[in-house]
């Protein structure tokens, strides 16, 4: 929006250097962007950006208040006609049937116009705000509009049909043409300035072409009212209509400025336009009463919210500059009540927030606020956070710290993400839907390091996923570690040879992970529903009753999504859950006084049939004496027939009471293959 310095000084007496007073507007909130010099006259243009909380900026008299508040300035209003006395005209009525849409009406007849030549100051100044001069009744129109910020609007009165003026919803196929030239077929929900007989405009966004003020215009009905901000907004994107009326009606302007930008408008008139005859108001429906009443502003929560002291004085007069109305005063603050153009104002912290900038930013201090951690560092969560970040970073992992928001392409891959949580207003399209999981953050991650020539990636990251679990309920937040294995886990030296990652090798990391938590009763049970993996490479971690995680190799039509063709090795595991089986408390295991026996049992399975299943089994029938199953080999191939597989495990034997015989052992070591051989129908070599 541009506004004239020149046009201000009516209001407002203002002294160079202009470029003072843009300084103190942007700092108190009103942006000045730009400051165009205007040679003839001598004049200066504020090019200003207006926030959408602030509709009575839309004004010269709107920014000037606002000047003389910030410069601490007396501000004069603009002369306005006096309505009354005044004669109702013959036949005339305004018929309000939509109070919703307009809660309040008004309207002027003036008759007998003598003069047409719009006065040159208003020519000039509608000129440099970029408006042309049309003619003079709705050059004044327009004139009041950026000075008042009411939008107003003339008919030519000898074409209105029937002297009924009626604000209504629109019939079904009903149609009018617009000022611009446009054909408009209403519906039933478009609200309409109407006559007896057919629509003559488009309420609060255009005038109607069948009653437009021409130069032959002699008569005008002038209309003056509140539209609600809903019914314009709707209105206008429907028909795809804009105009500067519009704008204003759609955020909403001051009720209070119908009657003040009406008589504003017929003082101009009056003066300029010479008319016969003005007739009194007509009037329908009601001005919009603020629904906040009276604020308490406590005197003890400026300093407490804005950091710094502020003089009693200063602040009544800040209040007032602003045109709030203090109607009590005591020692513990202050009950104010905000002015109808000033809406957005209704809580006690929105005056701080007025006394703050009109104070001025700049004059408080820069601090740091007292902030208590919600979380101590001695919390359980917290320790369990910073131990797995030591432990990943020692088992050779990076951490990434990425995004929670994701793709519907990333989020919606695979049906298993279909209880992710959508935003209601992104502000990316793109970017509208809370990860419910960590897997496409991180391939994103090793995506970049393969495009930056980095194809071994072992990465992990501690970050939230989101799950909507029902419809009726709040989304549910986890916190969640994500480790990711791409690529080769060592570069080839004379030492050692490179080799890819396996599975194996992320399961190794969750095995020691889990073992320095102190978890013992964990186990890995094979999946084949998650359809982030591969169902023959799949996982689930339980510890106790619960599952605590997942792990696999991700299935490639995942990984072709971020354009990876190498095996991709994913675990997620759910912190919240692993913490309830943390143990806090460290326990000394003594040494063993007695020697161990270890005993080996090589048999041929079923490929399917998992070690860890076997090695469940050999622990189960131990009797209390083993102390270890270790596997120590697996060979396919060979002798073995196809389908099969040969597993070794040696069994560590040990009692913390006696020293163990070989009889003894020897015949439980015998159950236990036997006990082998019937449930997983193995053989031995």
């Amino acid at each position: 929006m541009k506004v004239s310095v020149d046009w201000l000084q009516d209001f407002v007496k203002l002294s160079p250097p202009y470029e003072h007073i843009a300084e103190r507007l942007t700092l108190a909130g009103l942006e000045v962007k730009k400051i165009h010099p205007v040679e003839s006259p001598k004049d200066c243009l504020f090019e200003v950006e207006i926030t959408t909380n602030r509709p009575d900026w839309l004004s010269h008299l709107g920014v000037a208040r606002e000047v003389a508040a910030v410069e601490n300035l007396s501000m004069r209003l603009p002369e306005v006609e006096n309505s009354k006395n005044r004669q109702h005209a013959s036949g005339w009525k305004i018929n309000l049937k939509e109070a919703e849409g307009c809660p309040y009406y008004t309207g002027v007849i003036v008759e007998g116009i003598t003069h047409f030549e719009t006065p040159d100051f208003i020519k000039r100044r509608l000129e440099v705000c970029g408006l042309r001069s049309i003619d003079m009744i709705v050059d004044i129109t327009n004139y009041v509009l950026l000075e008042t910020g009411q939008p107003l609007h003339a008919f030519d009165a000898d074409l209105i049909r029937g002297k009924d003026i009626r604000i209504r919803r629109a019939k079904a196929m009903e149609k009018m043409v617009a000022i611009n030239g446009r054909e408009i077929e209403l519906a039933e929900d478009d609200l309409v300035i109407a006559d007896a007989e057919r629509p003559v405009a488009l309420a609060g966004v255009m005038g109607g072409k069948d009653t437009e003020v021409t130069a032959k215009t002699r008569n005008i009905f002038l209309e003056s009212a509140f539209f609600h901000p809903r019914w314009i907004r709707m209105t206008g994107r429907k028909f795809s209509l804009a105009s500067d009326s519009s704008y204003r009606f759609e955020r909403r302007v001051d009720p209070e400025g119908v009657d003040f930008g009406r008589d504003r408008v017929l003082w101009l008139i009056q003066k300029y336009a010479k008319p016969r005859f003005i007739s009194a108001v007509l009037k329908a429906g009601e001005k919009p009463v603020q629904s906040v009443g009276l604020i308490n502003l406590n005197a003890a929560d400026i300093p407490k919210q804005l950091g710094v002291e502020i003089k009693t004085h200063q602040i009544h007069s800040i209040l007032t500059r602003l045109g709030l109305h203090v109607t009590q005063e005591s020692s513990k603050g202050w009950r104010v009540k905000a002015p109808s153009f000033r809406p957005d104002l209704t809580r006690s912290i929105d005056l701080v927030e007025e006394i703050a900038r009109i104070y001025g930013y700049e004059n408080i201090p820069e601090t740091l606020p007292e902030i208590t951690p919600l979380l101590s560092e001695h919390h359980s969560q917290v320790w369990l956070e910073n131990g797995t970040r030591d432990i990943m970073s020692g088992m050779g992992l990076f951490e990434t710290v990425t995004f929670s928001l994701v793709t519907r392409k990333e989020c919606g891959a695979k049906d298993g993400f279909d209880h992710a949580v959508s935003i209601v207003n992104p502000q990316n399209k793109e970017l509208a839907w809370m990860r419910p999981s960590l897997l496409p953050s991180l391939l994103s991650v090793v995506e970049t390091n393969i495009h930056c020539g980095t194809p071994d990636v072992f990465i992990f990251e501690i970050a939230n996923t989101y799950h909507m679990i029902s419809k009726d309920k709040h989304p549910k937040e986890n916190k969640t570690l994500g480790m990711v294995l791409s690529g080769c886990w060592k570069q080839k030296t004379w030492l050692d040879s490179s080799r890819e990652n396996s599975f194996y090798d992320l399961k190794g990391m969750l095995l020691s992970y889990f073992d320095r938590l102190g978890i013992r009763d964990f186990m890995f049970r094979s999946i084949n529903s998650d359809s982030k993996f591969r169902s023959e490479i799949c996982e689930q971690i339980m510890v106790g009753a619960d599952i605590v995680g997942v792990l696999g190799e991700v299935n490639p039509e995942i990984s072709r999504l971020w354009d990876l063709e190498s095996k991709v090795f994913y675990a997620e595991v759910d912190m919240g859950l692993l913490l309830r089986h943390i143990r806090w408390v460290k326990t000394f295991e003594a040494l063993p006084r007695y020697p161990g026996i270890q005993r080996d049992i090589a048999v041929i399975v079923a490929e399917k049939v998992k070690a860890g299943e076997i090695k469940e089994i050999i622990k189960g029938l131990g009797q209390g004496l083993i102390r270890d199953v270790e596997v120590f080999d697996l060979f396919c191939g060979g002798r073995i027939p196809k389908g099969f597989k040969n597993l070794g495990f040696r069994v560590t034997y040990q009692s913390q009471e006696r020293t163990l015989v070989s009889d003894e052992i020897q015949g439980l070591h015998s159950v236990i293959a036997d006990q082998i051989i019937k449930k997983f129908q193995a053989s031995f070599q």
